[in-house]
This record gives C-alpha cells, structure tokens and sequence, in this order.
C-alpha cells in the first residue's frame, strides 16, 4: 500500500500576505499592556501643566530624579466642590493638559516594549454615556459628534493610506468616492513617544498626548429638535403664558389709536408707565405695547412672516380673523384680516420703516378669538418656535454641555511577524472628567496696561471704520433724533472712513464699564469678587541733571 503525501498549499505571493495582513481584524493581546505612567489607578493618567512650553517642561520633569513626586502634584490639579469629579481648565485658562502612558510587556520584570514595534498608537476622547460610551465620530467631510459606541474596545477604525499597501490606495480611493454615505471612523489623537535617552533612563516606553479641551469642533448633523408643541405639564404653560394674548383665546379687543395711520415713534415695545426721565408715557402704552411684543414675536421670534411650511400654517389661521377698518353704523364697511395687518404693522412699529402715505391706518378692534382657532394659533406659533429652535439652534461644540463628563483611552497596535496580523492594545479608561467653561478658568488674568493721562496725545489711530452714506448721513445728524428712532439716512451720497485709537476705546470702556459696576452694585453686590484692585508702586522719575 503506497501512501500519497498531499502537497503543501502554495505560499501567497509576499504582497498579498502583507495586504491580508493588514486586513485582519485586530487580535486581542495578553502579552502587551498600556497603562497610566508609573502603574498607578485611573486617576494617575492625566496631569495639569501650565501652558507655556508645557513639552519641555514635561521632558525636564521625566529627566530628574523625583519625577514620580513632581507628576504626582500634577494630578487631580482641580476637582468639584460637591462631587470631587476631576475639572480641566482650557488653553484660555493658560492650562495645558497632558495624558502619559507607558507600554511594556506582560512579563517578569515588566520590560518596556520596544518602540520599533509600535505599528500605530494614539488616544481617543469619550462621553460618558450611561453605561456606555459615545465617541466622536467623522468623515472627511462631514462630522457625525457625538455617537453611541457598541463595543468600546473595537478597533477606533480608519488609519490613513499607511494602512494600505500602495497598489491599493488608488482602488480605495475610488471605492470611497463612490459610497453614497460617508464612512464615519472615531477621532482619533495622537501620541508621542519621550525621547528615547528619557525613556532608557527610566527603562520605561512612555507615550504622551495633548488632551485638547479648547477643540471646538461641531457636529455637521441638525441640533437634537425642540418639540415645543408637545411639552406638557408646567414646561407648556410657562411657554404658552410667554405667548402674546393674540395667540390664545381671548375676547374681542378694542386697538388703540383706531383709525390713525401708524407710527414708527410710537414704540411699540416700551412698558406702559413713566420714562426713565420722569415723564410719562402715553396712557394707552399699555395697549401699543401688547400689539408690539405680538408683532415682534411674529416676525423675531417665529419667523412668521418667512416662507416655511409652519409659517405658512400661522399665517393662515391669522388671516382667518378679520380686522374692521371703518363701519357705518354697526356695519362693517371696510376691513383687512389679522395676517395681512400684521406683516404690514411690524414693518412700520417694529422695524421702524416709515408709513408711506399714511397708508396703514389701525383697525378698529381686535374680533372674538374662539377657544378652537385660539388652541390653533398656540399650537401653530409653538411648531414655528421648533422650526426657529433647528434653524437658529446649531449643533453645540464638542465641549459645550457643562454636565458632560468624559474619560480617555489610549491604544497601540504591536506589530506582528511576516503572514500575523498586528495586536489592538487598550489602556483602560481614565478617570471621568468635565470641560470647565471658558469663564471658570484659575489661570493668571491677562493684563492691559492702560496709557497714562500724560500720554494720551501720544496714542495714534490705529483701527478704522469704514460707513456707507446711509450710516454717515445717521450719525451726522441731529443725534437727539436718532435717539428718539427719527434719524435720516437721506442727504450726501459720501461715504466717511473714521479712524480710532484702540488704546482709548480700551480706556474708554474701562471707563464706563467702573461706572456701571458701581451702579449695578447697589442691588447686585457683585463688585467684591469680580472687581479686584490693588495698589503697584511706580516707579520714581529720573531726576534732572544740572548738567
């Protein structure tokens, strides 16, 4: 009996083994470890340093002697007042924030890995999401934000070209070009490695990365909507109360000043009551006023008079009522409806457009708005609130929400032999963290040093504004009238370019900014701890020489 060996499969050839190579799913790796920089829990991953030269200070640091201690007070450098939860100052707070890692082997002794056998490496930013985490997520072209990860150890997925061998970067290219929606990887950071003489001294592969807390980097995607027609419970009826009363129902209403053409000088949008001069106003201001916030609502706030399909839908309603101009007897004689008197008022009481010809002229009441339509006009003008929300909203920043919190991870992938796919590492995550506001900052203050009063002629425009004749014709006229809302854009047709020193528009708002404080201390009591002044000595002039 003979018997026949089969022959050994054929060796791919070697460039399709590196191509397969690299397309192997990442495989998990006991043998390689990521971790905070001297072993430590999660809270030793990030340190806080201050932000002027922050990478030659931290290779000084690592180089000494006692750079466990030093790291050690750079850690936790500030934490919430009630939940002890770790606070990360921004660039603008002069902070920089630093995580450090270090690789090694899973083996007695713990040897650092060697660097040659690092592929890849580099970090990732994650929201705290329930159990779970969100990764930012992004294109080339467009950023998803923030979106739920199913598995936080999955590979964190597109590496640029380099992932590919070269004779395939063009095929890629062209397969990408033409998926009809955009492949979105997670964002990843980068990581250095510490100059290999600091490395050997502490016989240690250490990696580091910027964590940047000033990105403002937004999302592509719409804001999460508003569904303000489907608040209920105490959210809904502050906002319906917020509504004008000619969005609900109501009873018929009699207009001020029926019959007269409207005024721009009316002003609609002051309170009833006396003027801050004393004076008072007129005793139907009260009336003028309501009209005024509900047409500044219709065209500010609701974008009613735009071309959306909620728009439309209020519009119509409102044109549904029918407003009476003039009547003889008890009969109507002429009369336009509520959208129509509407678009044309806000024109002229809000816009502060003139009244050609004395054209518009106020109705004469405001009719009986029925508990049907009045449910309609809320429910519509609370759609054009969401249709307002998505348009003026936009997707906030990837640091925006104060009541985010976030960790860090970091990975390296360890190369493998010839036919062996390279090791995905993970570092465990960070301690959880939020983004301070960029109001919150205990960095040092930035300071303006302000020119003396013996100076001041000294102090050359700098900064110029260049206005258009209606501007210049405003601003040359009678000042007094401008304040009034009767300033005139006719006259010249000359533009006027007006130049201005910066230093003294700087002293000027100081100025006036000391003024205010002073005045909105009396009620506030804000001054003690957002005013703070202390005496510097100066120095002596030089004395003059008798020679």
């Amino acid at each position: 009996m003979t018997t026949a060996l089969l022959p050994a499969p054929p060796r791919p050839h070697p460039a399709v083994a590196r191509r397969l190579a690299r397309q192997l799913p990442p495989q998990p790796a006991h043998e390689t470890v990521i971790r905070p920089l001297g072993g430590g829990d999660a809270t030793t991953l990030i340190a806080t340093a201050p932000l002027e030269n922050f990478v030659e200070a931290l290779f000084d640091q690592l180089d000494a002697d006692d750079w466990r201690t030093t790291l050690a007070a750079m850690r936790g450098a500030r934490r919430g007042a009630t939940d002890h939860l770790l606070e990360l100052g921004l660039p603008t707070h002069r902070k920089a924030q630093i995580a450090l890692f270090e690789v090694f082997c899973r083996q007695p002794g713990s040897p650092r890995l060697d660097p040659g056998k690092l592929a890849d490496k580099g970090m990732v930013i994650r929201r705290v999401h329930g159990s779970r985490w969100d990764g930012w997520m992004k294109a080339p072209r467009s950023v998803a934000g923030w979106t739920l990860i199913p598995n936080a150890d999955a590979d964190p997925g597109v590496r640029g070209d380099q992932a590919f061998h070269a004779a395939n970067r063009a095929a890629r290219a062209q397969v990408a070009a033409r998926r009809a929606r955009p492949q979105f990887h997670e964002d990843v950071l980068p990581l250095y490695i510490v100059p290999p003489e600091i490395c050997a001294k502490l016989g240690r592969t250490i990696l580091f990365g910027v964590i940047p807390v000033g990105d403002n980097a937004r999302s592509s995607a719409p804001p999460t909507p508003i569904n303000y027609a489907g608040l209920s419970g105490q959210a809904r009826t502050d906002l319906v109360g917020h509504l004008s009363e000619f969005l609900k129902p109501r009873a018929p209403t009699s207009l001020p000043r029926a019959g007269q053409a409207l005024r721009r000088k009316w002003n609609a949008l002051e309170p009833a009551g006396n003027r801050p001069d004393g004076t008072a106003r007129p005793a139907d201001q009260g009336q003028i006023n309501a009209l005024g916030t509900f047409l500044q609502q219709l065209s500010v706030e609701l974008d009613a008079f735009g071309t959306s399909a909620e728009a439309r839908t209020l519009m119509g309603l409102l044109r549904t009522s029918s407003l009476p101009l003039t009547k003889s007897g008890n009969r109507v004689t002429s009369s336009t409806d509520a959208a129509t008197f509407a678009a044309k008022a806000a024109k002229i009481l809000i816009d502060r457009e003139p009244n050609v010809n004395d054209a518009l002229k106020m109705p004469l009441e405001w009719p009986r708005i029925e508990t049907a339509l009045g449910n309609q006009l809320t429910q519509a003008a609370l759609n054009c609130l969401s249709k307002r929300h998505a348009d003026l909203a936009g997707s906030p920043g990837k640091f925006e929400m104060l009541d985010d919190q976030f960790v860090v991870r970091g990975f390296v992938r360890v190369r493998g032999h010839d036919g062996c796919a390279e090791k995905l590492v993970w570092s465990a995550p960070s301690e959880r963290f939020r983004v301070l506001p960029w109001w919150d900052g205990d960095g040092p203050g930035i300071k303006i040093k302000l020119p003396d009063m013996s100076q001041l002629k000294r102090v050359k425009p700098n900064i110029s504004f260049e206005m258009p004749p209606a501007i210049a014709n405003m601003l040359n006229g009678d000042l007094k009238k401008l304040a009034d809302g009767d300033g005139k854009t006719s006259g010249p047709a000359l533009g006027f370019i007006c130049s201005f020193s910066m230093p003294i528009i700087t002293l000027c708002a100081f100025i006036v900014l000391n003024i205010f404080l002073g005045l909105f201390d009396l009620f506030l009591r804000w001054k003690m701890f957002i005013k703070i002044c202390l005496p510097i000595p100066m120095p002596a002039p030089p004395e003059e020489s008798d020679t």
